[in-house]
Order: structure tokens, then C-alpha cells, then sequence
């Protein structure tokens, strides 16, 4: 008796393929549409198992049953599960009416957390999570990246310093127009404030040499690393701490930074910021300082359905506080939100983040 795993392929791949890896089955049988087709054969390929295709039309009820019928009768006498998790709700009908009377089948379905729900027992188990298959089975293989445990030793400095520097003038904001002068004039190396303050680019040893003139204090400070003008120009410093926030939850497996998913030409398509594997979950995060554009939260949403599929989370975090019409906007399209500056002296940044993703990590995307 053969183990024979019967699957419905629709537009999510992920259940699909976490159910065969759950089952190890000695064969596979998509069934699946035209407009499902694509998924069905990068599935195939990725599971290397022995396999075989029937197509079904995804909603004529005449035709779902009589091969519905037609499948049952092939495998009468071997080991069948059948996973109802994607494809058409006509398909999940009609096999769960005629393979849930044969004693040799059961049948479950693999939800966004990755459980396993057998339905002949109502048990359900965990089904392993792999980050970079799920990648690959939606079109989008991640290997352009920077793991947060990677990071250099001189980007850490460089970056504790920028946080410093920000802080010592928080009041006055001189670090931050310094910052939006070099930005602006990418061709001048030296950039001064009319109270004296300056910042000088030296592009042979890579370094800033910044001066901030507080309250009658002088702060004097060298920001040197391979990547200190990304760091500081393109507010990469906010990402690293963000992920620096993020890596104290206790759920965080592994934390990529600068994740850049290519377009088929292999030309880069979109950056996450920062992609967070938190056990059979997907944490998507966008950084910014503040929110200048709300057509931003669009863009991050659209690419956390493309690259992440529909059980992944998403988090927008900010260093200013945030406007109620980007936290209702990033409600709207299912996305978490954080400010830095939201907590109070009693909470942490790490403990009250950690807190909300707790709270809705495990909740299943209606969105």
C-alpha cells in the first residue's frame, strides 16, 4: 500500500508544500487549474518526490465530482491524505464528501500558523517552516542579504555613534540638518550650520568628521566604516537598530537586513528592510524616521503580499511619533505599527515591541 498524498493547488503554494514535507508521501497528486498551473509545477520541482497532475476546472460542479469520483477510485487501495488548504472551496466539497467516507483517507488542512489540523481526529501538530523555500515557491528566491549577526564591528560603532549624535541635539536638530545638507548636496564634503556646527566627508579613509556645536558644548565625533555613508545619508543606522530592538524578542529565530527580491531578469526589484523568521512565521519590517509620503505603507504592503504570501506579518516602525492617518492607513492594510517615541519611562522599546508582537503574531490575516 503506497503513501499517496492527493493536494489542491490555488494562489498560495506555501500550505501546499508544507503539507507534502508534513506527510512524506511516496507520491504526489496535484490537482490544480489553469491559473494554478505555475504553482503546481514550482511545487513539483521543489519537492523532488515522484508525481503526477490532474487538472480540474475550478468551479463547473458536474466536472469537480465525476473526477473527484475518478481519483478515489484510482487510489481505493493505498494510504491517501488529502490537503483541502488552497484551490477552489467547489474542490475542498467535493473531496472532503467523497475521500471523508473511505477508511483509507484522511484529511486535514495546514492553517497561516502552520498547523496541521487532521480532521479525523481534530488533533492538530506543527509543520516544519523553511523561510527560503517559501521564497522560492513564490517566484521570489531571497539571496541578496546581510544577516544581522554579520554585521561588521565598525558599522555597529558607526552606527552607536549616529544614535548619540541624534540624541546630543535632539533639541536643536543641527545633526539632522547637517545630514539633510549632505544629502542634499551629494557633490560638497563639507556642510556648516550657522551656529557653527559642521560635518566634513574625507572619502579616502571613508569617514565623517562631524562637529556639533550644544548649548555652548562642543561634541566632536569620527564616523568611520565601510558603510558609514549609507549608514548615515540613507538612515541605515535606524534599520540596525530596529533590528537591534527586534533581536532581544524572544520568538526572533533569525533577522535578515537589506533583503533585495530580483525581478526574473535578475535586476532588484524591492528591499525589506529588515525580515524577521519568528518559527513558522514571517515578520515583515519597514523602517523610516518618520513618514513622509503615506503611499509608502502601499508600496510595503504590496511587497509583503508579493514576497511573503498571505499568513506573513507586517510592521511599520518609525522614530517619530506617527500620524493618526498613517496608523489608520497601515490598520487598513493589515499592517502593525510602531513608533520609538510612543513609550513611556516605565517600558522599554524592546519590551513593549516584543509585547505587541506577542500579542498579535499568531492572529490569522483576514486582510
Amino acid at each position: 500500500m503506497a503513501k499517496v498524498h492527493i493536494t489542491l493547488v490555488g494562489g498560495q503554494p506555501a500550505p501546499v508544500y508544507n503539507g507534502i514535507i508534513a506527510t512524506q508521501p511516496d507520491k504526489v497528486v496535484f490537482i490544480y487549474s489553469d491559473s494554478s498551473r505555475d504553482n503546481a509545477e514550482r511545487i513539483s520541482t521543489e519537492i523532488q518526490i515522484p508525481s503526477e497532475r490532474r487538472k480540474i476546472d475550478p468551479v463547473e460542479l458536474n466536472d469537480i465530482e465525476k473526477k473527484v469520483l475518478q481519483c478515489a477510485e484510482t487510489y481505493k487501495n493505498d494510504d491517501v491524505s488529502i490537503n483541502i488548504s488552497s484551490g477552489t472551496k467547489p474542490w475542498a466539497f467535493y473531496f472532503a464528501k467523497v475521500f471523508g467516507q473511505m477508511s483509507n483517507a484522511k484529511i486535514f488542512y495546514v492553517d497561516q500558523n502552520n498547523l496541521l489540523w487532521d480532521f479525523s481526529n481534530k488533533s492538530s501538530h506543527k509543520v516544519k517552516f523553511d523561510m527560503d523555500a517559501q521564497f522560492r515557491l513564490l517566484g521570489n528566491p531571497l539571496n541578496d542579504y546581510t544577516s544581522f549577526d554579520k554585521i561588521e564591528p565598525d558599522d555597529k560603532q558607526a552606527v552607536e555613534s549616529i544614535i548619540e549624535l541624534f540624541s546630543l541635539s535632539s533639541r536643536s536638530n543641527n545633526m539632522f540638518r547637517l545630514v539633510e545638507e549632505a544629502r542634499r548636496n551629494s557633490h560638497l564634503t563639507e556642510f556648516t550650520l550657522k551656529n557653527g556646527s559642521t560635518m566634513k566627508w574625507i572619502k579616502e579613509s571613508k569617514q565623517f568628521e562631524i562637529t556639533l556645536i550644544e548649548r555652548g558644548n562642543t561634541i566632536t565625533k569620527t564616523l568611520k566604516s565601510k558603510h558609514v555613508r549609507d549608514l548615515l545619508l540613507k538612515t541605515a543606522w535606524f534599520e540596525y537598530k530596529v533590528a537591534e530592538i527586534i533581536s532581544k524578542w524572544d520568538k526572533a529565530e533569525s533577522i535578515r537586513m537589506n533583503c533585495k527580491f530580483p525581478y526574473k531578469d535578475s535586476a532588484a526589484k524591492n528591499e525589506i528592510d529588515v525580515l524577521v523568521e519568528a518559527g513558522s512565521k514571517l515578520l515583515f519590517v519597514e523602517c523610516k524616521t518618520q513618514i513622509e509620503d503615506n503611499t509608502d505603507i502601499d508600496k510595503f504592503a504590496s511587497a509583503v503580499r508579493n514576497y511573503g504570501g498571505m499568513s506573513s506579518k507586517a510592521l511599520f516602525v518609525t522614530n517619530s511619533i506617527m500620524s493618526e492617518k498613517a496608523k489608520e492607513k497601515c490598520g487598513d492594510n493589515g499592517i502593525l505599527t510602531f513608533s520609538l517615541q510612543d513609550c513611556n519611562l516605565e517600558i522599554s522599546n524592546e519590551k513593549a515591541l516584543s509585547m505587541l508582537l506577542d500579542s498579535e503574531l499568531f492572529n490569522i490575516n483576514t486582510k
